[in-house]
């Protein structure tokens, strides 16, 4: 089999294939399947409207209509369930690189700041804003790309490679622009465009691995979206060292570039609806028969436009508002990403102005962090393997039983902010150490969260991650703007940024009791809630 076989539904392809220069088959058999559906498609469950009542008229499938279009049986090659190894190996790797190439935009511009402030003469809060406003920007991204790419005509891949396109484009800008409005406008446009391997990256790593494994590779996916902006600052410092700051958004061009080539040309579709679609399609321009149809397809042609915006703009807050669960996650989590982004308020305050580190050697202090998720991803596998995956086993599983994993590490986020801010004068690998265990609760407070979360609200899945979402922006948006002079007003010249980092650590100890809370009443809420389960 050669690459058109192999990568029949990548970006290149598609342009060949719209270009009449290669020819695809369907490769559709039809097929008489049961009234249970078992031909193993995989309806959308993030376009959520449609099955509100009264929202649409329900359409009822003959499903031995021939020309519904379906997977051909439970082996079907397509299917990107039954991808090989190598296959499914490469589609990770390009969404780690993916998330990475994007998300170490945020911090690679933070050793560039100082430079930047000079250059355009303003101060260090509309400075920050650079900053500040990408992680915005890739907050709001995700309640529009999220349940776009559920929509079976537009599927995933087309909205990696248009908005990463667009996000190198944009990165010429940055390096060239003459204002500072100008370089926060394109900063903000730049973290919308970053946001969907952040919206859906676990919603492919779900197209492609089976149920029952998905987590470790959603996991392994988090590592991407760590280390990215953990290893950026080190990049960027380079580039500042070596050139100026305009050079760091010319390296997070070429960074995107070569992965835009690379997703181009391997990266091929994985969104279920969106294959089949694509199925119909070459079926019904080969038979030049327009009866051809995919269950998402009639799904989506019924939903109104009104439902739509209600489901984009208005259900996550509502869920938000009406869930606790959701809420009470929300808050946690969006506390700890606002205490990680206030670490690039701290680093300078402690490496720099207590142990004269040059703007590379705190690039390396960052490194603390990449271990830590390293720790904290092997604490993951091991809990999968010894507590989770023997209760799917004998049947006993229930949404709460990814909980104990962040109540067992729940103390390392208290303890983190406390040591790296009391500690800061003793020996610099203390600050680092700190980072470590950091991550551990952190890393491990979102994959339990998110698991629980999506378990306990399947059909509003896509709503209960934007709010998340949003929230965790909004205070990384907010914790930087306010860090500096939090960190100036209440520490001393001794521990500089101790006062700071324990008022987020006393934040930190209230909020780790949410994870006990739902383990004992979880399910009694479940049972009354009306979008759970």
């Amino acid at each position: 089999m050669g690459y058109k076989s192999n990568f029949r539904n990548t970006f290149l392809v598609d342009v060949l294939e719209r270009a009449g220069l290669v020819k695809l088959e369907p490769n559709f058999l039809e097929q008489a399947v049961s009234s249970d559906g078992s031909n193993g498609s995989k309806d959308s469950e993030d376009l959520e409207a449609f099955a509100e009542s009264g929202s649409v008229h329900h359409t009822n499938f003959d499903e031995k209509d021939p020309f519904l279009v379906d997977w051909n049986g439970p082996n079907d090659t397509e299917n990107p369930l039954n991808w090989g190894r190598g296959k499914k190996g490469l589609v990770v790797f390009e969404m780690m690189l993916l998330t990475c190439a994007t998300y170490m935009g945020a911090s690679i511009y933070t050793p560039g700041q100082q430079a930047i402030q000079e250059e355009f003469k303003v101060g260090h809060v509309v400075g920050t804003l650079n900053l500040s406003l990408y992680v915005l920007g890739y907050g709001l991204g995700p309640i529009i790309f999220s349940p776009l790419s559920e929509v079976a005509s537009i599927g995933r891949q087309q909205i990696y490679i248009i908005t990463l396109f667009f996000f190198m484009i944009f990165q010429v800008g940055a390096a060239t622009v003459h204002n500072i409005g100008g370089l926060i406008v394109i900063r903000f446009i730049s973290g919308v465009l970053c946001s969907p391997s952040l919206a859906t990256g676990g919603g492919t790593m779900g197209d492609i691995i089976r149920p029952e494994i998905v987590s470790v590779f959603i996991g392994l996916w988090a590592i991407g979206a760590v280390a990215a902006p953990v290893v950026a600052p080190l990049l960027g410092a380079a580039m500042v060292v070596a050139k100026n700051w305009r050079y760091v958004f010319w390296l997070l061009m070429w960074i995107s570039a070569t992965t835009l080539i690379l997703l181009v040309v391997f990266f091929p579709e994985t969104q279920h609806q969106n294959i089949l679609h694509r199925r119909a399609v070459r079926m019904r321009k080969q038979t030049g028969d327009s009866r051809y149809y995919t269950k998402q397809e009639r799904i989506d042609s019924e939903i109104k436009p009104k439902a739509f915006m209600k489901e984009v703009f208005i259900r996550p807050f509502l869920i938000m508002a009406l869930e606790p669960a959701v809420l009470a996650f929300d808050i946690y989590i969006a506390v700890c990403y606002g205490a990680f982004y206030l670490f690039f308020e701290a680093f300078p305050i402690v490496f720099i102005g207590i142990y004269n580190f040059t703007l590379v050697e705190m690039g390396l202090a960052y490194m603390g962090f990449c271990v830590g998720c390293v720790i904290a991803y092997i604490a993951l596998l091991i809990y999968l393997a010894t507590y989770i995956g023997p209760k799917f086993k004998n049947g006993t599983f229930k949404p709460e039983d990814f909980l104990p994993l962040s109540m067992a590490v729940c103390w390392a986020l208290p303890f983190s902010l406390f040591l790296f801010g009391w500690a800061a004068r003793v020996h610099w690998i203390v600050p680092i150490i700190a980072e470590g265990f950091f991550v551990l609760n952190v890393f491990n407070l979102f994959q339990s969260a998110f698991a629980y979360l999506a378990i306990s609200y399947p059909r509003y899945i896509a709503s209960v991650f934007a709010s998340n979402g949003f929230c965790r922006s909004v205070f990384a948006c907010a914790f930087p703007l306010f860090g500096t002079a939090m960190y100036n007003n209440l520490g001393s010249e001794k521990y500089p940024v101790a006062w700071g980092s324990s008022i987020i650590g006393f934040f930190s100890i209230a909020l780790a009791i949410i994870p006990f809370v739902f383990y004992k009443y979880g399910p009694q809420m479940r049972g009354r809630s009306r979008y759970a389960n």
